[in-house]
């Protein structure tokens, strides 16, 4: 999260908390009876000069109405301070009717607060009520006198340290010529002119902070003096993205991996291997139906949601996946405080002018440069924070073709030379990327929407699965992402596992009665996941029937939990009824099994 102050409003307060002591001091000193000063001090004198009303006497009410004046003086500039930052936070203008009104209100509020204080002090002692309006015009004159005694004594200071720094450049030999600065004055002019037309207008645009330095490199330090030599660092790439330029370095000196594809792996064995290893090796059973769903998933979306009971393995079988096919997963645990793309993309950091770098960021960057190695990305708990707030950018770009999926990371500079695979601050998300979210269903995470479950292959584990013998343990296998697509695309171009007219005029059957009796359907989004999924699942061993079965009851079944309306109970034995005049008594069996268990809980 970016700073709410900025350094010139550390700079501002300051400026105007000495201000405020130079009010305090000023009223000492009209005081002809401090002990402090001289009564013949040159303030007193410049009060006469201005024509100033002279007091005979201070007294303590008088001292506090000044210092509460002093006080609220510098509460309310820290109020412009806040509000003006507040106002860009909200991409509005400072200046707006809007703002102005806010800030009117806090004047009034503030000094309203300090006169009371101050006019309570009098009230305090006898005859005090008479001297309240003398207080508030010697308050006046001091907030006057302050002023023009602050703006003398800041002048001073600022062309003593420009003298010094004349003095002390001058002594360091560098061109004093009117040849040699007029040029780099001219080079400087020139630079900044590009800078300052390609920044944002916001002021918190990320990309102010790339300012340039006294010799036009680059932008000076966090210090307020002026720096030289090594002190001046320029905000190279490898500053501002430290990490993703070592990657950059190091992926330039490893050679492109190689894959030794075997032409004798199809889906089904691929499939069928893959449980035996997790089976032989892992001590992992899962039921064929999930297995070939989570291959089948793979062809069907760059999303998959493997949701839960606690302990069943969706975990394990996204990360063993990976190592199956000889690759290694990236896990990241989500966690409870995520509400934002910062979470997981990393942020601008204003004090440390680098780019704060997740490792979900790294390991995104990395795939870039490995466009056959099979991506898998799980987030493991991801409901335990709201997916749609920390992965809505991810959420929007699936939506788009697989070469047009890119992530704006941060605007960057006019001329800045971002990473290799951070073109104008943009990271496309490699083809070769898989999103693996786990989700368990309890009281401790947040429910996923339709938005989320539309765009992703779901795939429940509600049970715990029986272990079954295994003659052999396969070995791992190597195979690239070519590969992999390819066996995908030659299942869906085969018209044997297409849905044909006949099976979809069979399944709508299905479709229409629920969205008759629930007003469930599908959008055109699952439809042509439907397509990509049926024929990789029959490939994979599987039947049509099956893989609309899974589809059904994880896209529209699922969406019945929870539902306790009158109406529901007699629908759902409708719908059981639709499904055996379609399929037969023993078709679809999980979809039955999703409607013997909601209906128990109407008994």
């Amino acid at each position: 999260m970016k700073s709410l102050f900025k350094r010139v409003d550390g700079i501002a307060l300051s400026l105007v908390f000495f201000y405020c002591l130079i009010t305090v001091f000023v009223a000492i000193c009209l005081d002809p009876n401090s002990t402090i000063v001289m009564a013949s001090n040159p303030i007193a004198s410049l009060a006469m000069a201005f024509g100033f009303v002279t007091v005979t006497s201070v007294g303590l009410p008088t001292y506090i109405m000044v210092s509460m004046i002093a006080v609220y003086t510098f509460l309310f500039a820290l109020a412009i301070v806040i509000e003006v930052r507040l106002a860009g936070y909200y991409e509005e203008k400072p200046y707006s009717a809007k703002w102005l009104s806010i800030m009117a209100a806090s004047f009034i509020v503030l000094y309203a607060l300090a006169i009371g204080i101050g006019s309570a002090s009098h009230l305090a002692f006898d005859d005090g009520a008479s001297l309240i309006v003398q207080s508030l015009a010697f308050s006046g004159e001091c907030l006057l006198l302050a002023l023009v005694v602050a703006l003398v004594l800041y002048l001073s200071i600022f062309f003593l340290v420009l003298l010094i720094y004349c003095v002390f450049y001058r002594a360091k030999g560098l061109p004093d010529t009117p040849s040699e600065e007029s040029e780099e004055a001219k080079k400087l002019d020139e630079l900044e002119a590009k800078v300052d037309a390609a920044l944002d207008k916001d002021e918190g645009d990320v990309s102010k902070a790339f300012s340039l330095n006294a010799s036009g490199q680059g932008p000076v330090g966090t210090g307020t003096g002026p720096l030289e030599g090594d002190d001046f660092y320029h905000l190279q790439k490898e500053r501002v993205f430290p990490s993703l330029s070592q990657i950059d370095e190091r992926e330039e000196m490893v050679e492109v991996k190689t894959f030794k594809d075997d032409d004798s792996i199809d889906l089904k064995t691929l499939t069928d291997d893959f449980r035996d290893y997790l089976a032989g090796k892992e001590g992992l059973y899962y039921e064929k139906t999930a297995v070939r769903a989570f291959i089948a998933g793979l062809s069907a979306s760059r999303m998959i949601i493997l949701q839960g009971l606690s302990g069943t393995g969706k975990s394990s079988i996204a990360r063993f996946f990976s190592s199956f096919i000889s690759e290694e997963s990236f896990f990241v645990p989500v966690q409870a405080t995520w509400r934002d793309r910062t979470s997981i993309l990393g942020f601008w950091n204003d004090f440390s002018r680098t780019y704060s770098e997740t490792e979900f960021l790294k390991r995104l960057y990395l795939s870039t440069y490995r466009s056959q190695d099979i991506n898998i990305m799980v987030l493991d708990e991801m409901n335990i924070a709201r997916i749609e707030y920390y992965f809505a950018d991810f959420l929007s770009v699936m939506e788009y073709p697989l070469d047009k999926r890119v992530l704006k990371i941060m605007n960057l500079p006019y001329d800045f030379d971002p990473p290799a695979h951070l073109a104008e601050g943009n990271l496309r998300i490699p083809e070769t990327t898989w999103f693996i979210g786990t989700a368990n269903r309890d009281d401790s995470t947040y429910t996923i929407t339709d938005k989320v479950y539309d765009r992703s292959i779901v795939i429940s584990f509600n049970d715990r699965n029986e272990p079954f013998e295994v003659k052999k343990t396969p070995e791992p296998i190597s195979i690239s992402y070519e590969k992999l697509t390819s066996l995908f695309k030659a299942a869906q171009e085969d018209e044997s596992y297409r849905l044909s007219k006949a099976d979809w005029n069979k399944f709508r059957n299905v479709l229409n009665r629920a969205y008759e009796d629930f007003e469930l359907t599908f959008g055109n989004r699952v439809y042509h996941q439907i397509e990509l999924f049926v024929p990789v699942f029959v490939a994979c061993g599987g039947t049509k029937e099956e893989a609309l079965d899974f589809m059904f009851a994880e896209k529209i079944a699922s969406k019945l939990e929870g539902r306790y309306e009158d109406f529901v109970k007699d629908a759902l034995i409708a719908l059981r009824g639709e499904i055996e005049h379609s399929y037969g008594k023993n078709g679809f069996p999980l979809t039955r099994e999703r409607i013997a268990h909601f209906l128990r809980r109407f008994n």
